[in-house]
């Protein structure tokens, strides 16, 4: 994080049970996961990393956070000219069996259930792994406006769900908005995925 000046990081599986504040050298680690009486194979967890001046702005503001479950956490910066809300997320892969399609219902509820919750005068910045791909034309605008023109040109489940949660809050999603090099628009691809 020093090398590339990142001052906040959302962290995914981090397979950290419970929730807390744990001080990491010159970082301060927020996280949410599962129930420590609740092991399993299948931890998920998420995290949130500020660096020395992210953690001092947010103790400044009252040290604001909240474990929304093993998928979700949210803090609370008091800035100026605007409050930002930082949710960190780890959303289900993609569901291909009623049990998988239950936890991304869960998913996208608690999420929205969360969005609804924070001042309509913050900033919303939702960082994480969300599991999506979303589609668009490279170099066209799209029509719902929450991609932006450089996509990868295929859509998933996850991809579909995220764009209606993207337009029904007004929210962007902004790596979209950015042009990059073909092998740095996915960080991650299923082994078995030929595209």
């Amino acid at each position: 994080m020093k090398k590339y000046r990142i001052q906040i990081a959302a962290l995914s599986e981090t397979c950290i049970y419970d929730s807390g504040v744990k001080l990491i050298n010159d970082y301060s680690m927020i996280y949410s996961g599962l129930p420590s009486t609740n092991k399993t194979r299948n931890a998920h967890g998420v995290a949130l990393l500020l660096d020395e001046s992210a953690t001092k702005v947010w103790k400044n503001s009252g040290a604001e956070w909240e474990a929304i479950s093993e998928r979700i956490i949210k803090i609370r910066l008091v800035c100026t000219p605007t409050n930002i809300t930082i949710i960190s997320v780890y959303s289900p892969n993609n569901p291909v069996n009623k049990q998988m399609t239950e936890a991304s219902e869960k998913f996208y509820n608690d999420i929205q259930d969360t969005v609804n919750k924070i001042s309509t005068d913050d900033m919303i910045i939702i960082m994480g792994d969300l599991n999506a791909k979303v589609e668009g034309v490279q170099g066209l605008p799209t029509i719902n406006n929450c991609v932006g023109p450089f996509t990868v040109d295929s859509v998933n489940e996850n991809g579909t769900r995220l764009m209606d949660f993207c337009m029904i809050n007004n929210i962007i999603i902004a790596n979209t908005f950015f042009e990059h090099k073909s092998v740095h628009q996915m960080s991650w691809m299923h082994p078995s995925s030929k595209v």
